[in-house]
């Protein structure tokens, strides 16, 4: 068995990271961030419109499990912790098919984008998370509009999320929309087709709870992942990790093959 061991990045098989500076597309993103956070800011021009968008989101998201029932308890239960440890168990699996069963590139490299990418996420989405980077004070919807269908009340074994004690940025917005590009550039379109169709099932239930505002996800997630996401894909930054990453990945896997050479090799003395 032979396994084929690359030393240099194979670009033409991940085609959409970059080994050099990408400034034109990098400016953009940050310019995108700038003036999408300057409009949600109090006294910008277009901050009623997020608030009127914020409202309506929310009487219609919430009053959605108003009659209880299926649906309701299906809110609930994609607003406990226990959700939340299947969505990162999910997505941590769906990356892990790509590191096995993706066709582009060969193991070793695409294992390697796969750890970079999760560590990558690791530290700055959840890093920017328990340091609280970025959060604006403010109050959950589920605390301020009414009428609110609290689904900690109907369903009270399942110790329901109905509110944050900072609800911008949205958490599990931020980590979607983070998620799905950085795959998308790492596997190709059909992985991040992949990320894409997953990703609604985690970003709603906050929104659905009233945990967190539309903006939360539209302006909070949409700004840090327009930063986290340049970073990584406009500037070599992903080669570079995932590069590095790649050196001992190639011993393990040069490890790998000198064993089960030897074992054939021992299998085929006995036979022989």
């Amino acid at each position: 068995m032979k396994f084929r061991l690359q030393k240099t990045f194979p670009q033409k098989d991940f085609p959409l990271l970059s080994r050099e500076w990408r400034w034109r597309q990098f400016a953009l993103c940050h310019l995108a961030a700038v003036l999408l956070i300057i409009s949600f800011l109090p006294g910008s021009p277009l901050r009623g419109m997020w608030d009127a968008i914020d409202a309506w989101g929310f009487h219609v998201l919430n009053g959605s499990v108003a009659g209880g029932g299926l649906w309701a308890e299906a809110a609930a239960f994609a607003n406990t912790k226990l959700f939340d440890v299947i969505s990162t168990a999910i997505l941590v699996l769906l990356l892990l098919s790509y590191g096995f069963f993706g066709r582009h590139g060969n193991f070793a490299w695409r294992m390697s984008g796969v750890v970079f990418l999760g560590l990558y996420m690791l530290i700055l989405v959840y890093g920017r998370r328990k340091l609280g980077i970025g959060e604006f004070d403010r109050l959950s919807p589920s605390l301020v509009l009414e009428p609110f269908f609290d689904l900690d009340a109907m369903f009270e074994d399942m110790r329901v999320k109905t509110r944050a004690g900072s609800s911008f940025p949205g958490d599990h917005a931020n980590a979607c929309m983070v998620f799905v590009p950085l795959l998308w550039m790492l596997g190709r379109k059909y992985w991040g087709l992949a990320a894409l169709a997953l990703a609604p099932f985690f970003m709603m239930p906050r929104l659905i709870g009233g945990a967190h505002w539309l903006s939360d996800a539209l302006v909070g997630g949409t700004v840090f992942a327009l930063l986290i996401v340049s970073w990584a894909v406009y500037t070599p930054l992903f080669v570079k990790g995932t590069s590095a990453l790649h050196v001992p990945a190639m011993w393990k896997l040069k490890i790998l093959e000198k064993c089960w050479n030897a074992v054939f090799r021992r299998a085929e003395k006995k036979s022989g």
